[in-house]
């Protein structure tokens, strides 16, 4: 088979190819509007992440330092596969705000200014199979007639034929991370993922909404008493918040303020991997107009919140939100935000609401249940490759969280 790479980068066309045994060729471009014919023809339809305008939109308004790739695997000069690429330079002392556990004993406390001073020298240039924007598998999609095995194996290739790429751009990867696999996704075979380290981060909180619940009084009604109680509570605490939906116009009008919001708890997050574009919010709502819905959050005339939520076919999604600390604490926002959430999930009748990860054990006490997603980590360095497992160790965020079940049937 002939793995063929195609690089059309605008800036440097390149043509690289490798003798496999004649069965696929790969093509990467650095643009969706070079390829879009060929992505849509493989794109599940059923998916806005995959859609050539979602992609579009974060490749023109792109978050801190991320720049696409996209990559189109044919048969037979017919493409059966797509694979989305995101490359950036990582230094962990920057995205990092709390490297790993906090020191447990005396030989902990001993090691930890070792551990932050390991964390300080690792800066790598990473290739990303997967959009860091996202929790999900959003790095490829491939017809049915291309096994599990051999898309892992091909997005490998495809992996190899991008690193070479920017190396003779002068840009030389150090890690490959392909993200997020449930399960039943992952791939079968140990030998298509030799070298790579699997590994779990938090997990994606998924709230499966029954037909039966026609109402938010439903969903209430199925709550054991002291989580309908703490949900009249928390309603009760934002009683003098007063909610208004943007339109596109709206959220260019109030940018700063939006920004500094969501800056507000990105800054707070264990890892934070990028920042998002200024125009971000409201070009997303250009994009994807109804799909998208923005909701503010005021208090005394004063915007002090903000979630998104994007309706991707049946399943609302929970995107990107901000909120005040101080006005958290005093009228629970974020978990006014969860149930505000859950209602609009049930007025527009989705299966299931992904409220993706980060705060588990809370969106655990709205009946969201836990989904471990697994992740691939390799360093191109064969040395320092078999440390990668122990370098995880040091900045991977123990897990601190109760899961908690609040319907009256578990």
């Amino acid at each position: 088979m002939t793995i063929l790479t195609k690089s059309f980068c605008k800036k440097h066309p390149q043509i690289v190819s490798n003798s496999l045994d004649g069965k696929y060729s790969i093509e990467l471009y650095d643009a969706i509007n070079d390829v879009e014919e060929a992505w849509s023809s493989v794109a599940s339809v059923h998916d806005l992440f995959f859609s050539p305008d979602f992609l579009r939109c974060i490749e023109k308004f792109p978050a801190s330092g991320i720049t696409p790739y996209y990559g189109i695997v044919k048969e037979k000069n017919v493409a059966v596969g797509i694979i989305y690429f995101q490359s950036k330079y990582v230094r962990l002392k920057d995205n990092l705000r709390k490297p790993g556990s906090e020191p447990k004993n005396t030989l902990e406390k001993l090691t930890e200014p070792f551990r932050h001073a390991v964390v300080g020298t690792l800066n790598f240039h990473t290739i990303i199979c997967g959009n860091l924007l996202l929790t999900g598998k959003y790095g490829f999609y491939f017809k049915d007639s291309v096994t599990r095995d051999e898309q892992f194996y091909l997005v490998i290739k495809a992996t190899d034929k991008l690193s070479a790429f920017l190396k003779k751009q002068d840009i030389k990867p150090g890690l490959i991370l392909i993200k997020d696999f449930f399960t039943e996704d992952a791939p079968l075979s140990g030998e298509y993922h030799q070298g790579f380290t699997k590994f779990t981060v938090q997990p994606k909180m998924l709230l499966e909404l029954k037909t039966e619940w026609k109402t938010f009084d439903d969903y209430l009604d199925d709550m054991k008493s002291k989580y309908r109680v703490r949900a009249r509570k928390a309603q009760q605490k934002a009683s003098d918040i007063t909610k208004v939906v943007f339109n596109e116009e709206e959220i260019a009008n109030h940018r700063d303020t939006i920004n500094a919001l969501y800056k507000n708890i990105s800054d707070q997050a264990d890892f934070n991997a990028f920042v998002l574009h200024e125009n971000y919010f409201e070009n997303l709502k250009a994009t994807l107009g109804k799909n998208m819905t923005f909701t503010t959050y005021w208090r005394n005339n004063k915007m002090v919140a903000f979630f998104t939520s994007i309706k991707n076919f049946d399943i609302l999604d929970a995107h990107f939100l901000g909120y005040d600390p101080s006005e958290n604490v005093e009228c629970q926002l974020y978990l006014n935000m969860l149930y505000d959430l859950i209602k609009e999930g049930l007025d527009k009748k989705v299966a299931r609401i992904d409220m993706s990860r980060t705060a588990v054990e809370i969106k655990s006490t709205v009946g969201a249940v836990p989904h471990d997603m697994y992740l691939y980590l390799k360093h191109t360095n064969t040395f320092l490759n078999k440390s990668v497992e122990t370098v995880l160790s040091f900045v991977k965020p123990e897990a601190d969280f109760v899961i908690r079940s609040p319907f009256r049937d578990e």
